[in-house]
C-alpha cells in the first residue's frame, strides 16, 4: 500500500518535472528572440517581394500575384496523429449516433 503511494508520488513528480522543463524551453526560446526572428524573416521576404514587384512593373513585365506571394504550408501529420484523428472521428460518430438515438427514444416517450 505504501509502495503504491510512493510510486504514484514519483510519477506525479516526474510529470511536474516534464512540464517544468517544457516551460523553461518555451521561455528561453521567447527570451532569445526566436519568434521575433521568424517574424522578421517573414517581413524581409515580403519586402523583397515588394521590391521585385516594383522592378517588374517598371520593366513592364506581366505581373501575377502568385509570383510574389510565398505560402508556407507545413504538414505536421504523422502516423500517430492520423491514428488519433481517425480514433477521434470514430468516437465522434458513436457519440452522435448515441445522442440521436437517445433523443429519438425520449421524444417517442413524450410525444406519443
Amino acid at each position: 500500500m505504501i509502495e503504491e503511494e510512493c510510486k504514484n508520488k514519483y510519477k506525479f513528480i516526474k510529470f511536474l518535472l516534464v512540464i517544468f522543463i517544457c516551460f523553461i524551453i518555451m521561455y528561453l526560446s521567447k527570451e532569445n528572440g526566436y519568434y521575433e526572428y521568424r517574424t522578421y524573416n517573414k517581413t524581409r521576404l515580403t519586402e523583397d517581394a515588394i521590391k521585385k514587384f516594383e522592378s517588374d512593373i517598371n520593366e513592364g513585365k506581366n505581373v501575377l500575384l502568385k509570383d510574389y506571394i510565398v505560402e508556407e504550408k507545413h504538414d505536421y501529420s504523422n502516423k500517430v496523429s492520423k491514428v488519433g484523428s481517425s480514433i477521434g472521428k470514430f468516437i465522434e460518430s458513436i457519440m452522435n449516433d448515441g445522442i440521436k438515438n437517445t433523443l429519438k427514444y425520449l421524444s417517442a416517450l413524450f410525444y406519443e
